[in-house]
């Protein structure tokens, strides 16, 4: 985000020291603007959801979609109460640390109602992209209720540090952090939570039991259009955040968009380049969407400090980043089913200290407030600063993510039961039933006839998604005799 409006600059002041926050000091064209591409933006869930639910198994693709709108549900119900107050409260109580006021955001008509409304929910669809990071590191075995709880208080996580950067009273803020469109207090922060979290849920059921390499896809076409819905909400993330089209923002916005394409190029260049040597001439899905998305979560902290070729630079670094490190975090047995800690936590720690080395100072914007990063001359501070931020936000997120989990297995435990993860989320917390996928209905009532006869009943009379029941009881003698042979060996794995 633009740190200083431009009319600021153009006036000879600074805007902390006006009484309209730079948060809120909008034309009518800047607001209908700010609204506009967080409308886009919104639809970036579309893209998390396609992503996610492609690369996990089918029986778990509704469950890790119904996540995604729980995000939005709930993390926008407590953002809404009190994280965009904790991020940018205008109380004379808040502090470097942490904003106070604003809560349950509902300003009046003299109170600069349509610029609040508008940046509150900007605000909003940066705060549950956040949470959305992590559902998909802790898909496949992860409590359905309980990862409603922790979407709740999640919010927390993202808030605290938002303020610290983009609130006139963080300490961030006043130290000169650039961070325009949140590698930091999104990505890496979301990233950070997301290693946590899959770290104390554990691998899935089997997943390094014949080696390391990659699960399969249980649908690499919807993985891939979740990467292009992806890629044109990051458009908006990044262009949306020059926060308006007034007086020379509209300039900086275009160039936002340029560059943030130029990072995906170089991004989508090394996944490629990586697959095709590492795969020995083939060409692997996960490598290209990861070396994209890598580099557009590399860029978006000075996506327009950047000139296109750096952009490039930095988006290919990125993607190499993320690339490399999905086989080390597998390595050390940190099973992150989406890649979300190497592409948004490993790639958005770069994407922050790459503002200090390639940062160019915009001129006609106040963004870095004049200084540039290293390679443009400009010293060691920024990158010094940038560096400082980072391992605030990597500290933070670890720790209250830790804690955050920690109660809320207290609660509701937070590791799907054995068998309802050998079952899949999708029959077991949603009674979705999937044609050929999984274990059978013969299946699941047996495993469950010591614990629950009435749970017999419910799942025998669940219909498949997708089939034709009439059509379906054509083969029915020869489906129950593989359904035999399945119950007999899964059965045995989860007695013992």
């Amino acid at each position: 985000m633009a740190i200083l409006t431009s009319a600021s600059v153009e006036n000879g002041t600074n805007a902390s020291s006006t009484s309209v926050p730079w948060l809120y000091d909008l034309t009518v064209d800047d607001t209908t603007f700010v609204m506009t591409s967080s409308f886009i933006i919104f639809t970036m869930q579309t893209g998390f959801g396609l992503l996610e639910s492609g690369c996990v198994s089918l029986k778990n693709e509704v469950n890790i979609m119904m996540k995604n709108v729980v995000d939005v549900v709930f993390g926008g119900l407590t953002y809404w109460a009190f994280g965009f107050g904790l991020s940018f409260g205008r109380s004379h109580m808040s502090l470097p640390f942490i904003g106070i006021g604003d809560f349950l955001v509902d300003p009046g008509t003299g109170d600069h109602m349509g610029p609040v409304f508008a940046a509150f929910l900007f605000q909003l669809s940066f705060a549950t992209t956040a949470t959305t990071i992590v559902s998909g590191a802790m898909a496949e075995r992860c409590n359905f209720k309980a990862y409603c709880l922790f979407s709740m208080l999640n919010t927390v996580v993202y808030c605290i540090p938002a303020g610290w950067v983009w609130g006139e009273h963080g300490f961030l803020y006043k130290l000169g952090v650039v961070d325009i469109a949140g590698s930091g207090p999104v990505h890496l922060v979301g990233g950070t939570s997301a290693l946590v979290a899959t770290a104390m849920l554990g691998p899935r059921l089997g997943r390094y039991d014949n080696g390391l390499d990659p699960m399969p896809l249980g649908s690499p076409t919807n993985a891939l259009m979740g990467l292009f819905m992806l890629w044109w909400g990051w458009l908006a993330f990044n262009s949306g955040s020059t926060f308006g089209i007034s007086g020379h923002k509209w300039k900086y916005s275009a160039r936002a968009a340029v560059v943030t394409m130029n990072s995906s190029f170089g991004g989508g260049f090394v996944g490629l380049v990586h697959s095709y040597f590492l795969r020995k001439g083939t060409f692997d899905i996960m490598d290209l969407i990861n070396g994209v998305l890598g580099s557009l979560v590399s860029v978006t902290a000075g996506c327009y400090l950047y000139r296109p070729w750096e952009a490039v630079v930095v988006g290919a670094i990125g993607g190499a980043i993320a690339c490399l490190m999905m086989p080390l975090w597998d390595r050390m047995r940190i099973d992150d089913p989406v890649g979300a800690t190497s592409v948004h936590g490993c790639a958005g720690l770069w994407g922050v200290l790459a503002v200090g080395i390639f940062a160019l100072d915009p001129k006609l914007l106040n963004t870095t407030r004049g200084r540039s990063g290293v390679l443009h001359g400009g010293g060691w501070y920024l990158l010094s600063v940038q560096a400082l931020a980072a391992l605030c936000y990597i500290t933070w997120s670890a720790t209250v993510t830790f804690i955050i989990l920690w109660i809320v297995n207290k609660i509701i435990p937070l590791r799907m039961k054995a068998h309802d993860e050998l079952l899949g989320a999708d029959l077991t917390e949603h009674l979705i039933r999937h044609q050929g996928v999984g274990v059978s209905r013969v299946l699941s009532a047996l495993i469950n006839q010591q614990s629950n006869e009435h749970q017999i009943v419910s799942l025998q009379n669940i219909t498949v998604v997708g089939r034709n029941t009439g059509k379906g009881n054509i083969h029915i003698g020869w489906h129950n005799s593989v359904e035999r042979v399945q119950l007999v060996f899964l059965h045995e794995l989860i007695c013992t």
